[in-house]
């Protein structure tokens, strides 16, 4: 079975920012995966995503069940890689 990275972003939330900062609406994760194919690859990730959201940190966030994923980019990748991944952190933006 072959490696790859996928690339997701995380949409339809709504996270309150610091004090004086604008909330985050959305984030970019990255996934190393070991999958049959392409489309196999981009399922697990989602997936591995979404359980982070369900019974993770941010489970308490209200927007959590409303989380929408979608994969951005994802390519051939290699054992080094998903060895060295650590596929966990979001990467977080505001609305503006």
């Amino acid at each position: 079975m072959p490696f790859f990275h996928v690339l997701l972003e995380g949409s339809n939330l709504r996270i309150p920012g610091q004090p004086g900062e604008a909330p985050s609406v959305g984030f970019f994760t990255t996934r190393v995966v070991w999958a049959r194919g392409i489309e196999d690859a981009e399922a697990k990730a989602i997936r591995s995503v979404k359980k982070a959201w369900e019974h993770g940190v941010y489970a308490e966030q209200p927007t959590s069940e409303q989380l929408k994923l979608t994969v951005s980019e994802s390519g051939p990748s290699s054992f080094d890689r998903w060895l060295r991944a650590p596929n966990r952190g979001h990467v977080f933006f505001p609305e503006d």
